[in-house]
């Protein structure tokens, strides 16, 4: 997805921007008026008046940026949260803001770590860029001369103080590192590949400002033409103008800056490769960024030390519901060698009470067999005797006959 659809569709948040923004200028206009009040009535010297005016102004101005960038910074770290979604590939969700509350809640933690973050960084990238403003690079030990460079960085201005919100886009996007390390490697990247990075942020830069001297135009030509017809005093509408035209930007054309620089740095970020050996010849150009350099080598060896300590008690664990198993087996085949032999007792005991049962048997079988067997007898030795009665019967009968 192009910045530009990135942008409109995110818009939501710029139109946030824009009703922020309108509310802050009714403060700021409220200043004004109080301090033209005061001038008009009071009949003081000149220098009095622009005293007072100048100070009206510079509280405005504060007043401004204050409310902006404690609210308004969290909506643009909501956009940034979706800018960096879209341009990976996924799609804009229908609720973005509440979305963007989740993302950076879930990578930040909390907004008091996600601002010391956003300030680290801000601080580290303006210690550096010194250096790169007087002609260092991580290419050469020896500076190039010229003026060439502040110029070309003060016309950048517009794209370059989105710098923070790259590397914190970076982060988002490297969610697998820890959130210090990403920020520095980041920033790395920003330092190796500067001479791209800051071609395009000129190209940016250029753009928004003509946008903003239009804008600027827009707002106060048809005012001046007005004044002047009333012959009525011009600088109050020239402060109109200034913080119509502020509103404008802030709300769009700053999320169209972020959007582009944003996308641009990550293509950038997507093809570079970090030298290793340039981390310590950062850790000399900033004390920031060796500061968060420190911070992610602190974070990383926390780390593995709890990955040490969950690994030895996972091993611990193991290890006891190995012995618990072991434990678990020994007294079960103990249970089993136990129920064996309690088996074993109850068979022995049963074939011991029917032996005499299969005695009793046999001896009534034997009793049985032997009566059968004089039964016999008695019966042979009645037979025995029965012919010769018959004989002396058939004896009698024949001596009667004769």
């Amino acid at each position: 997805m192009s910045p530009f659809n990135i942008y409109r569709k995110t818009m939501i948040f710029s139109w946030m921007k824009l009703g922020l923004g309108l509310l802050t200028f009714v403060v700021c206009l409220a200043i004004g008026f109080a301090a033209y009040f005061v001038i008009t009535t009071n009949q003081g010297s000149l220098m009095t008046s622009i005293a007072i005016g100048c100070g009206a102004f510079l509280i405005a101005v504060g007043v401004y940026y204050l409310i902006m960038s404690k609210i308004g910074y969290s909506i643009r770290m909501g956009h940034l949260a979706i800018i960096e979604r879209a341009d990976r590939g996924g799609d804009v969700p229908s609720n973005p803001v509440e979305f963007s509350k989740t993302v950076v809640a879930e990578r930040f933690e909390n907004n008091r770590k996600f601002y010391k973050q956003s300030r680290d960084i801000q601080l580290a990238y303006r210690q550096m860029a010194r250096v790169l403003g007087r002609g260092f690079s991580l290419d050469k030990d020896t500076p190039e001369l010229g003026m060439g460079r502040w110029v070309k960085m003060v016309m950048s201005h517009a794209a370059l103080s989105s710098v923070n919100e790259c590397c914190l886009a970076y982060a988002l996007r490297r969610s697998d590192y820890e959130v210090n390390a990403a920020c520095v490697d980041a920033l790395t990247i920003l330092v190796q590949d500067w001479q791209a990075f800051s071609r395009k942020a000129l190209v940016i830069s250029l753009l928004h400002g003509v946008l903003c001297l239009l804008t600027f135009a827009l707002f106060f030509v048809p005012g001046f033409l007005f004044f002047r017809d009333m012959s009525l005093d011009m600088l109050p509408w020239l402060g109109v103008s200034f913080f119509l035209t502020l509103t404008v930007k802030i709300a769009f054309y700053d999320s169209y800056v972020l959007a582009k620089t944003v996308c641009a740095f990550l293509d950038i970020t997507g093809k570079a490769k970090i030298d290793t050996k340039n981390y310590a010849k950062l850790d000399k150009w900033s004390k920031e960024y060796a500061k968060l350099r420190g911070s992610a080598e602190k974070a990383a060896e926390k780390a593995d030390n709890e990955a040490d300590r969950a690994e030895r008690a996972a091993k611990k664990e193991a290890a006891k519901a190995e012995k618990k198993a072991q434990e678990g087996d020994a007294k079960s085949e103990a249970d089993a060698k136990s129920a064996a032999a309690v088996q074993g007792d109850e068979a022995k005991s049963g074939s011991d009470e029917a032996k005499p049962d299969e005695a009793k048997p046999s001896a009534d079988a034997a009793e049985t067999h032997a009566d059968a067997a004089e039964s016999d007898d008695g019966q042979a030795a009645d037979t025995a005797d029965a012919p010769d009665t018959s004989e002396e019967k058939h004896g009698s009968e024949n001596a009667e006959q004769a």
